[in-house]
């Protein structure tokens, strides 16, 4: 367990797409031997998964997904090899209860939390944020969300968020909100965290945009915390892992 800030941690942050892609997944990530896990879209049965491979799992539902003819509930999963403790807020809460997903009524049958978790002396929060249809431009429902979202983390030690935010980086007006309070560490290079390969729109004609510049899958950090090695690995899902070593800022 951490007692200090000498420590270099392997993070990796994945939307797993429900169930649809864990033959791929699953595999790599076992490989990739990460110390904290945060996953999106992610069923609550893959909680023994990551135990038998030695993780801690906090799990926060959002939805109750019916895909591919299997039901199971889906939400965030924080892993970590060391023991961690965990907060859960919700920010948008419909229903008391989770409730089946229906894609035209998203709003009303998706909750969003967000797991703020402590592995000795490093914070970790871990989202899906609120979708909106035009992306680039900033509604409503992810105004409000964002200021419940931040109001809560503001009132948390300096933290690294991770996380898909549907936030497109330089497009959304939010992005400019979010890095008034944390550095985005995804090298500039990149201008798409969506895969194009596996994306059920990969092939839509009049959707390329979100290939070419919907970059919404992050790590934010904040003092004293400091990430090296940020990196996005594609063909696993319908969204990029991003992959980063958390360190001290000094060690940066």
């Amino acid at each position: 367990m951490l007692c200090t800030n000498d420590f270099i941690m392997k993070l990796i942050s994945l939307n797993l797409e429900g169930k649809r892609q864990l033959d791929t997944a699953l595999p790599w990530l076992e490989k990739e031997t990460a110390d904290i896990i945060c996953l999106m879209e992610a069923p609550e049965d893959l909680q023994p998964w990551l135990a038998e491979r030695g993780y801690i799992t906090t799990f926060a539902p959002m939805t109750f997904r019916k895909q591919d003819g299997q039901q199971f509930y889906e939400g965030l999963i924080l892993a970590s090899k060391a023991v961690h403790t965990a907060d859960i807020f919700y920010y948008h809460q419909p229903s008391t209860d989770i409730i089946p997903h229906d894609r035209k009524e998203k709003r009303n049958t998706i909750s969003h939390p967000v797991i703020f978790a402590s592995i000795g002396n490093l914070h970790i929060a871990t989202t899906h944020f609120t979708w909106n249809p035009a992306g680039e431009t900033a509604d409503e429902n992810q105004t409000t969300d964002l200021v419940k979202l931040l109001k809560y983390l503001h009132s948390k030690p300096s933290h690294i968020l991770c996380g898909d935010l549907n936030i497109p980086r330089h497009y959304n007006i939010l992005y400019e909100e979010l890095i008034k309070h944390y550095t985005d560490v995804v090298p500039q290079q990149y201008r798409s965290s969506l895969d194009k390969k596996l994306h059920r729109l990969g092939d839509n004609p009049d959707k390329q945009k979100l290939f070419t510049h919907f970059m919404v899958d992050y790590i934010f950090t904040q003092p004293p915390f400091a990430a090296t090695d940020v990196q996005l690995q594609f063909n696993l899902s319908d969204h990029a892992a991003v992959i980063a070593e958390i360190t001290p800022l000094s060690r940066s």
